[in-house]
Formats: structure tokens, sequence, C-alpha cells
């Protein structure tokens, strides 16, 4: 949810809170997800596959690991007061929010059958971006319409920075899903 939903909104908030133009916030957030977002999903399948031969539980433990370690980066990134600082900031969380595609996907195809991978993974993406688009774009939108009697104009930013929350809950689930990777792995 965290994910698509910042994804979604920072732009805007680039716009509101740093006073970009449309093609400014939009530069400025590719060249983000563009850096972060190679570092993060290379670091993730480099980290699966290093830690998760050794341990399967190591396949949902890097995931919730780099989530925790997204908040707080976040956080600094979000209410940093210069937009120069702020683009070196949301790199660090940036490529940390998607160091879980590799390690995941990865879990995925081993936790059904090779004649089942297919459906499995095609499951596992139409609920992930059912979820994450459908409901964390809506949330971080609704919680800034919330927020706004309080924050005004800056209530996107306290939105996205209550939604890195998000990222501890994710966090907890795979500790819990981590326990039962090496029984249910599948070769």
């Amino acid at each position: 949810m965290m994910g698509y939903g910042s994804f979604y909104w920072i732009p805007t908030f680039l716009q509101r809170s740093y006073g970009f133009d449309l093609q400014q916030a939009a530069f400025f957030y590719a060249s983000v997800l563009l850096i972060g977002g190679v570092a993060g999903v290379w670091l993730g399948g480099f980290l699966g596959d290093k830690l998760g031969a050794q341990k399967r539980a190591m396949f949902a433990l890097v995931p919730a690991g780099a989530w925790l370690l997204a908040m707080p980066c976040y956080a600094v990134g979000l209410l940093s007061p210069s937009p120069a600082a702020a683009f070196f900031l949301f790199l660090v969380p940036t490529a940390l929010g998607l160091v879980w595609l590799g390690p995941v996907i990865a879990a995925v195809q081993h936790l059904a059958p090779p004649h089942m991978r297919t459906v499995a993974s095609a499951s596992f993406l139409f609920i992930n971006n059912l979820i994450g688009i459908g409901v964390g774009t809506w949330a971080l939108g609704r919680l800034s319409d919330v927020l706004s009697s309080q924050y005004g104009e800056e209530s996107l930013r306290y939105s996205i920075l209550y939604g890195t929350g998000f990222y501890v809950i994710a966090a907890i689930l795979y500790l819990i899903a981590s326990r039962s990777l090496q029984r249910d792995w599948v070769d």
C-alpha cells in the first residue's frame, strides 16, 4: 500500500510542498525512481540469492528488514526543507521499499508446485496490485483530505509520513511468514 500510494502521491507532494511545476516534479521523481528503484530491485535480488540459499526464511526477512529501515528514511526525506536534500534522502527509502520484489516473487514461485507457479504468480501480482493501487493510493489521498484541516497544504506530506506505518504492518506480516517458509518451500 505504501509503495503504490507514495509512487502516486509524491509528485503532487513535490508540487504542493516545494512549489515544483508538473514537469519538475515528474523529472525529479522519475530520477529518484530510476536510481533508487534499480538499486533496490538489484539489492533485493542479490540478498535473496545470497541469504535465501542458506536459509529460506531470508526471503521474507530481507523485505521485512528493508521496510523497517525505509520508514525512518522516508520520514527524514519527507520532512526535509530542501528539495535538493530530499532528492538524496528519497533515494534510500525508494530503494529499500523495492527490495521486496526479487525475494518475494522467488518465494511465491517456490510456495507452489511447478505446474501451478504461473497461476500463483499471477494471483499474487493481481492481489498485490489490487491492494496497492486500489487501496494504497486511495488511503493516502483520503488521509490527506482528513488531515487538511490540521496541516493545510502540507497535509499530503503528513499523509505519506503516517502511511509509512504500513511498512511496519508489512514487516510484521513478513516476520510471521518467515517462520513457515522452510516448511512450505517446494523445489
